[in-house]
């Protein structure tokens, strides 16, 4: 039986990290987490390897692992009181370095923690730790550095140092671009509004002929059907003659001598 130990994101600035345990014939799997706040601590070093020292006792006892069975460990130095422990207890341990199904598992474990818990972006989720995973991860955080601050392993040495201040410069400048960009945006839309505006009140105070002829012969139009209206309703309503009674006849005859009304006796 052959049992082979990997870890992922211990040399990563931002998450937990992972230890996986596997045994090549059986195909058994242990993954264990080692928490972030371990690693924003400013004694990280001892504390985390304290720790994965622990985890080697309980998933030793879950795996049933003899002293007697190969085992290849990493060679990262995170693993150097689980080493110490497992000399004490006279374990048959190599230092290795492991390749292959384990290491694809430990890296895959790791990006997927940070895709599914902090929405790390999938595609620059580099599979390899190194510097091209560095720098995915470095300006990611600086993308949004108040928020996501948060995720960093802020006990190491390097983050306090350098790297902390890189990350907020290069975001505050990022936030001067973004300003300066949406200022200038909107001086680009507020001259168009006012463009429009001005070619808009030019249209309007502009006389064009065709317009005003075209008003023309509407009226003109707009007169002839309504003379055409009159005409017809006049056809079939025709005026009726004013008749009088003999009364009405008296009445304006006499109202000739109104003047003079002794003028009808001469």
């Amino acid at each position: 039986m052959t049992v082979e130990i990997d870890d992922s994101g211990t040399g990563d600035i931002i998450g937990p990290a992972f230890i996986l345990f596997w045994r090549r014939e059986t195909n058994t799997l242990v993954k264990k987490e080692v928490p972030l706040e371990l690693y924003q601590q400013k004694n990280f070093n001892t504390l985390t390897k304290e720790y994965i020292r622990e985890l080697f006792k309980e998933v030793f006892q879950i795996m049933d692992i003899p002293p007697t069975e190969d085992i290849w460990l990493c060679t990262g130095p995170c693993f150097d009181e689980a080493r110490k422990w497992l000399q004490e207890n006279r374990y048959n341990y190599h230092d290795a370095k492991i390749e292959g199904y384990l290491q694809t598992q430990v890296e895959s474990t790791y990006l997927d923690y940070l895709i599914e818990n902090y929405d790390f972006p999938k595609e620059k989720a580099i599979l390899e730790s190194g510097k091209k995973r560095f720098f995915a991860i470095f300006n990611w955080v600086v993308d949004d550095f108040p928020r996501r601050i948060k995720f960093i392993k802020s006990g190491f040495d390097k983050w306090q140092s350098k790297w902390k201040n890189e990350a907020e410069t290069l975001w505050m400048k990022k936030m001067v671009e973004i300003s300066s960009n949406t200022k200038e945006v909107g001086k680009i839309r507020m001259n168009e509004r006012i463009q429009n505006k001005q070619s808009y009140k030019s249209n309007q105070n502009t006389n064009h002929p065709s317009k005003s002829f075209s008003k023309k012969t509407n009226s003109k139009k707009r007169n002839k059907s309504y003379s055409t209206k009159i005409s017809k309703s006049r056809k079939k309503y025709p005026k009726k003659k004013k008749t009088y009674s003999k009364t009405h006849q008296q009445a304006s005859n006499s109202s000739k001598y109104k003047k003079d009304p002794m003028q009808k006796f001469y």
